[in-house]
């Protein structure tokens, strides 16, 4: 099979017409080229070249094959420079899954970067609760996946994953703008006990956080109303139906509903980026750099306002 120093070696004695000017611009020396030239001959049977002691002629094969071989160098050129691109990035896949909450006020960052700086990266993305997205990280499905646990239930992670700390958030109650607790800054959960509950479906981390942080508390939550739909909560306290629980995440504008900060500081959930840990991926440290980011500017705003409505 014809190498591409074989194939170099022609098309450039071709252009130059000189065995002398391709070893220069090869960095051979001219009997190499020679050599090379002399190896296809005998290999494939056939005259590339009319030599005489003043030139070299191509033949009607030899002008036949230098016009191929430059069309198959410049794929070999590209094909390298393709695949060098990969590893600076430029090209690659990044398929990113996450929960609800953060895939609403973290992960457009990241897709919308990548689309905008990156157009030759294949960027797509998928939501998830942690129990989905995990195992498809696993198995190569998902390149990278935003998962979170809450302070109270820990998760014990599978080992061949390595996670990275995005956000550590506070948790927050909601109530009505006109109950009594209203314009408190912050608030122990002992001051809820006789408050009815909004919560979600039994058997989610949400709600086992809930129990264990009221447990804490001394008492046991009356949940009367259960949903895991992020906006249902907001209307129903509204309504004066009851009180939440969400993560700063979850939080979304609502005028007639305060948000009032939980006072013990361990009640929070944290926001991970997983991946497989083998997996060399140059496209993974950017993605949770862009996810850190985004993360930072909405703690920086609330530190800066220190306001217990919702954001």
């Amino acid at each position: 099979m014809l190498t591409p120093i074989q194939l170099q070696a022609i098309r450039d004695v071709v252009a130059t017409g000189s065995l002398r000017a391709t070893a220069k611009r090869l960095g051979y020396t001219p009997s190499a080229v020679s050599q090379q030239i002399t190896s296809v001959e005998r290999a494939l049977g056939v005259t590339l070249f009319e030599r005489s002691p003043r030139s070299v002629r191509p033949t009607a094969a030899g002008a036949q094959l230098a016009r191929r071989a430059a069309r198959l160098l410049a794929e070999l050129e590209a094909a390298e420079d393709e695949t060098r691109s990969f590893a600076t990035a430029e090209r690659g896949r990044l398929h990113l899954g996450s929960f609800w909450s953060a895939g609403f006020r973290l992960v457009p960052e990241v897709l919308a970067a990548f689309l905008r700086d990156r157009p030759q990266v294949d960027v797509r993305y998928e939501e998830g609760d942690p129990q989905t997205v995990t195992p498809a990280v696993g198995d190569g499905r998902l390149d990278l996946a935003v998962v979170f646990e809450y302070g109270t239930v820990p998760h014990k992670w599978p080992t061949d994953l390595a996670m990275t700390l995005i956000l550590e958030e506070p948790l927050y109650v909601l109530v009505p703008i006109a109950h009594r607790l209203a314009g408190r800054r912050r608030i122990r959960i002992g001051d809820l006990s006789d408050e009815r509950w909004i919560c979600y479906r039994e058997g989610t981390d949400a709600a086992r956080s809930l129990f264990h942080i009221c447990a804490e508390g001394g008492f046991r939550p009356e949940v009367l109303f259960r949903t895991n739909d992020y906006n249902l909560p907001y209307e129903l306290v509204r309504k004066g139906l009851g009180v939440a629980m969400v993560p700063e995440l979850a939080m979304i504008e609502s005028p007639e509903v305060q948000a009032i900060r939980l006072a013990d500081p361990s009640h929070v959930r944290r926001v991970f980026a997983l991946h497989r840990a083998a997996d060399p991926n140059p496209l993974l440290e950017q993605a949770i750099g862009m996810l850190r980011t985004a993360a930072a500017s909405i703690t920086d705003g609330l530190a800066r306002t220190d306001l217990p409505t919702a954001v």
